[in-house]
């Protein structure tokens, strides 16, 4: 088929979602403590695209581990996943007592890290839950995101290594930091959660994106240039379902009807044609059980940073968002338009993008459904509600802080909702799961990131600072153990 044309607004320039590939290695590398000269490794070269904006963080994918499946013994099948609780490692970090923890959010599981000081005088990165989950024992994360160097950049980290919660809600596979043996970067565990009684299990020895099955018992993710599924049974042993060596490990998107698995590998050339593109991506569709890979499509493009929600199917399992363009599952190019920044409505087949100050929900064909007029928003940083039915975003910040606003898609109306006092930026913008509290990280430019809440209705009460010096990863709808 033929590719589609470029676009002038380019892919979306998402601060917090750009950086995957030579950001992420070097930082991996100093948090390693890697001594090698800058000249002794070879780095990839990054370019800025044609059509992103300037502000788009920019990078080529970084290396991928080509190690050795992982040999286990296959046990017999069981109708769930068993959780064993695991020893905590044997990290030199080592908590020391902590102030009683703020009031939990009701029906809400907070995710965050926040730094620890260790036996040893290092400060780590550690792995939290607020409430805590009752077997899950701290010591076993406090060094799980790595020593605190001052250059751990988190959103860039969590915009593709966050946790997954399992589609049934029972289970989070929560990532560490990805491996580069080549490089002396050893990495640190993937680990399966049990949201009801934090039981912890390690997955893999290191960090791996991977996203669930529909019917919450495998994962499915890249090491090297094989793309693998993982039953979440204890013992499992991974099993290889495709392989090319230009795959991407960033990018490995189990279907929600359970059919494929998106891939996709890339492979960089000299510029060529009239808009002198440098790397061509193919678009795969791998079946989980096994079986040849279908090629869905190909896209021109150019070298940049991409993350891992850049690829993204819609919630019926029908089309596949793909660096900013739609194909449906025989590979035809959706008519979308130069509708750059495309995102998924998070309950039906319909897409949402920012253009010239207004936000527009479009179908995957291009028709417009609904449009409001807000000539103030503040960049790409947004959060849908638990129901779909509202967004929140944020303002461009005014001398007070950091306004927030939320736009209601069944009125129309868009209403600002408070301030974030002193705030120079925010990001890792959550609801809470009824729908009434906005979470969210912000900072004032001073060296610290506080979790701070926001009532998601004007009037209804100000924001306040609910934990010090962390950073919020996700916040999920949780039973409370139950």
């Amino acid at each position: 088929m033929d590719n589609p044309p470029m676009k002038t607004h380019g892919l979306r320039s998402q601060i917090f979602e750009r950086r995957t590939g030579y950001c992420l290695l070097m930082m991996l590398l100093i948090l390693a403590g890697c001594t090698s000269s800058a000249e002794t490794v070879s780095q990839p070269t990054s370019t800025i695209p044609k059509g992103t904006s300037p502000d788009a963080p920019v990078a080529t994918p970084g290396p991928t581990v080509n190690t050795a499946v992982p040999t286990a013994t296959q046990p017999a099948p069981t109708d769930a996943p068993t959780f064993t609780p695991s020893p905590a490692p044997s990290a030199a970090a080592a908590t020391p007592p902590s102030p009683t923890p703020p009031t939990p959010i009701d029906g809400t599981l907070l995710l965050y890290t926040t730094p620890v000081t260790g036996a040893d005088g290092q400060t780590y990165w550690a792995f939290r839950t607020l409430p805590p989950l009752p077997q899950l024992d701290p010591a076993a994360f406090d060094a799980h995101y790595g020593p605190d160097t001052g250059t751990f950049d988190s959103s860039m980290f969590f915009a593709s290594y966050n946790p997954q919660p399992s589609p049934d809600g029972q289970a989070l596979i929560v990532p560490g930091l990805p491996a580069y043996p080549e490089y002396g970067v050893e990495g640190t565990p993937t680990w399966l959660l049990d949201l009801a009684t934090g039981a912890t299990r390690q997955l893999l020895p290191h960090g791996v994106i991977a996203t669930w099955s529909r019917d919450s018992d495998a994962v499915a993710y890249v090491e090297g240039d094989t793309l693998y599924t993982l039953d979440v049974i204890p013992e499992a042993a991974p099993k290889p379902v495709f392989q090319h060596p230009d795959l991407w490990d960033i990018y490995a998107k189990w279907s929600p009807d359970g059919q494929w698995i998106a891939a996709v590998t890339g492979t960089e050339h000299e510029p060529t044609g009239e808009t002198e593109t440098n790397l061509t991506l193919t678009y795969w569709l791998v079946p989980p059980g096994g079986g040849p890979a279908r090629e869905l499509a190909q896209l021109e493009t150019y070298s940049a940073g991409y993350g891992a929600s850049d690829l993204a199917w819609s919630p019926d399992g029908q089309f596949l968002r793909a660096h900013g363009w739609v194909y449906d599952l025989a590979g035809n190019l959706l008519p979308t338009g130069d509708a750059g920044g495309l995102e998924w409505l998070p309950d039906r087949p319909q897409l949402l993008y920012w253009m010239d100050g207004a936000l527009r929900v479009i179908t995957p064909t291009g028709d417009e459904i609904a449009r409001a007029q807000v000539n103030k928003a503040g960049g790409t940083n947004w959060a849908f509600s638990p129901d779909g039915r509202r967004l929140a975003f944020g303002m461009p910040p005014e001398e007070e802080g950091i306004p927030l606003a939320v736009h209601d898609f069944d009125s129309g109306e868009t209403r600002r909702i408070g301030v974030v006092p002193d705030a120079v930026y925010f990001y890792s913008l959550h609801w809470s799961a009824d729908g009434s509290l906005l979470i969210f990280t912000a900072g004032t430019g001073e060296g610290r990131d506080d979790i701070w809440t926001m009532p998601a209705t004007p009037g209804a009460g100000a924001p306040e600072r609910m934990l010090a010096d962390a950073t919020l990863i996700e916040a999920l709808p949780w039973g409370g153990g139950q």
